[in-house]
């Protein structure tokens, strides 16, 4: 791997990896080991978080063929919107903002190495924004005004049927 890929990977900034590659440095040896890393290698070692909560979470009552993995997850959160989600895209979601609390979302966005802004942007467009028990702690997570979920779309009444319940003093409820 490059001293670029090891800052990616691991987070170690440039200063301390040219510190490390001095012969005279005590963790000369834990950098050559990292320069001689092959770069799939180390992306497999990362990604196996199998066993962490957010997995149990996600892949709760589902069977061992359907199971989402790390890539799964991220590729769902690399979109911005939730219509343009697959189906299974959508069932991640529906789970994350569901059973998931607000305040796991920054070991979340860590873990999965996505964008909180486009699972805020995932969450404006979704129909949890109405979800009562969901919105509201969502909503003041992302800073996001408050839609009442008390407003329902009241369909109209056909006129046909509307004249049958007006002849039978009916009214609709």
């Amino acid at each position: 791997m490059t001293q670029a890929q090891i800052s990616k990977y691991l987070d170690i900034p440039f200063s301390t990896l040219n510190d490390w590659k001095k012969e005279d440095s005590n963790r000369n040896k834990l950098y050559q080991l990292l320069i001689n890393l092959e770069e799939k290698e180390v992306q497999n070692k990362l990604s196996k978080k199998t066993n962490h909560r957010f997995f149990h979470i996600l892949n709760r009552n589902i069977n061992n063929y359907s199971k989402f993995t790390a890539d799964d997850i991220r590729k769902a959160f690399d979109r911005k919107n939730y219509h343009e989600a697959t189906l299974k895209e959508q069932s991640i979601y529906s789970k994350f903002f569901k059973e998931l609390e607000p305040n796991e979302l920054d070991e979340f966005i860590k873990t999965f190495n996505v964008s909180k802004k486009n699972i805020k942007s995932i969450y404006a467009s979704s129909p949890f924004r109405t979800l009562k028990g969901v919105a509201k702690t969502w909503d003041r997570r992302f800073r996001l005004k408050h839609v009442d979920s008390n407003i329902e779309n009241k369909k109209s009444i056909p006129s046909a049927l509307q004249n049958i319940l007006n002849r039978k003093n009916l009214t609709h409820v």
